[in-house]
């Protein structure tokens, strides 16, 4: 195959794909946002457990979303931002907490991947092989960037952390980048809850909106460029 012809298939591809789930999706509607369902299903102790159980609520909530656990940080992060703005909370013991959930989760999901391997999580279906499987190409393709840029891209924040793990990456180097990246992630959120006070639904709404397209495109791009690579390592095209 040509020289360059992988990748600009792999991106004509992926831009058809992107822009036929945006149009399957109906503009405004709950399904919109990758995790907007979650806002109407999830208990409502969680929202309650914000607002009591302060920064020790954040932190916990921020470990199992880490760690890959259906704990929308869309929810949490922005509300946070909003109790601050009202004085409820402090910023720097939500800083505090976010940094400290972040590693604790993501670090779990790294050792999961670490000692058992990717072999385990798909033979037990615990995670959606082509979600999984599009991480890992992607982690092995860009490393560390792969992990910094993830950690800001729903349904890809947290299962990085296994393809990390996986191959062994260096766990000083993996933390810096997972932590780095959230904090940019977190710390957009945040904002949002903290300027836009009770509108910041809305806002994170419109912000998914942008969002899960652009991580669509990615995902498509790199399992598409991987599938070109093998066929035309085999001499099939």
């Amino acid at each position: 195959m040509r020289k360059g012809l992988p990748e600009l298939l792999s991106v004509s591809l992926a831009t058809l794909i992107t822009a036929a789930y945006v149009a399957a999706v109906p503009k405004g509607s709950v399904s919109s946002a990758f995790f907007g369902w979650l806002v109407y299903i999830i208990p409502a102790w969680t929202a309650y457990a914000i607002t009591k159980g302060g920064a020790l609520a954040v932190f916990g909530l921020m470990s199992l979303e880490s760690a890959s656990l259906p704990i929308p940080s869309e929810v949490i992060l922005p509300l946070s931002g909003f109790l601050i703005s009202q004085g409820k909370m402090g910023l720097f013991e939500v800083i505090a907490a976010v940094v400290a959930g972040t590693f604790v989760g993501a670090f779990a999901d790294y050792a999961v991947g670490y000692v058992f391997g990717l072999e385990v999580l798909e033979k037990r279906r615990l995670l959606g092989s082509s979600q999984l499987r599009a991480a890992t190409d992607w982690f092995k393709r860009y490393g560390a960037y792969a992990v910094f840029f993830s950690r800001m891209i729903p349904g890809m924040r947290s299962i990085i952390s296994f393809p990390a793990g996986a191959f062994k990456m260096g766990k000083l180097a993996f933390i810096v980048a997972t932590e780095i990246g959230s904090i940019v992630y977190s710390a957009i959120l945040v904002y949002i809850g903290y300027v836009f006070g009770q509108h910041w639904e809305a806002v994170v709404g419109a912000l998914n909106r942008l969002l899960v397209p652009i991580g669509v495109f990615a995902v498509s791009f790199v399992i598409i460029y991987v599938v070109f690579i093998i066929l035309s390592a085999k001499k099939l095209l």
